[in-house]
């Protein structure tokens, strides 16, 4: 909606500083970086917000204050992003940690080998690219080591209570079978 006012305008308005804008929110808003970096994102996105309503006023008089404000915007989600992203990479890991103990401890790696092996696969690229401060790339290995763990140890959790309920149901069955064979030697 924002975007069609902005290439109406023409181009005295700031249509790429609006673009970066964007796409650096984007990004802050996809990592959480509000909970991370949360004062340069409450910057960034109170410029950002102030921008966008001189662009959709579509007053050309304005042109230069919505750069400045975009530009500030730009600034700022970048920084809450070269901030943030370090905090969020390390928080995922440890909460990647804890998955990784809960997928051992139901031997996933035994029963949904594919999806295990994809999460071990992506979490070792995590810590490698955490490792070489490469913190967008550790934040997305470490997403989805997250995701392949989640599906490994809840597929595997799964097939245990399947196989607990067969087994209850089995031994159920037993009984009653032992109590109608007791039953029909007493009348015999």
């Amino acid at each position: 909606f924002v975007l069609i006012f902005v290439i109406s305008c023409g181009g005295s308005m700031p249509l790429k500083a609006y673009e970066n804008a964007s796409s650096l929110r984007e990004k802050a808003v996809k990592y959480e970086l509000q909970d991370y970096s949360k004062e340069q994102f409450d910057i960034a996105e109170a410029n950002f917000s102030e921008a966008t309503i001189l662009i959709n006023e579509n007053n050309r008089r304005n042109a230069k204050k919505t750069t400045e404000l975009l530009t500030t915007a730009s600034n700022s989600y970048q920084t809450a992003l070269n901030e943030g992203l370090p905090k969020y990479a390390e928080a995922l890991k440890n909460e990647i940690n804890s998955e990784r103990e809960s997928s051992r401890s139901i031997k996933a790696y035994k029963i949904d080998k594919e999806n295990y092996e994809l999460a071990e696969l992506n979490y070792i690229n995590g810590v490698e690219a955490l490792g070489l401060n490469n913190y967008e790339d550790a934040v997305n290995y470490f997403l989805q080591a997250k995701k392949f763990h989640y599906k490994a140890y809840f597929s595997t959790k799964g097939i245990f209570d399947e196989s607990a309920k067969n087994i209850k149901e089995a031994e159920e069955n037993i009984k009653k079978m032992e109590e109608l064979e007791k039953s029909s030697s007493m009348i015999n």
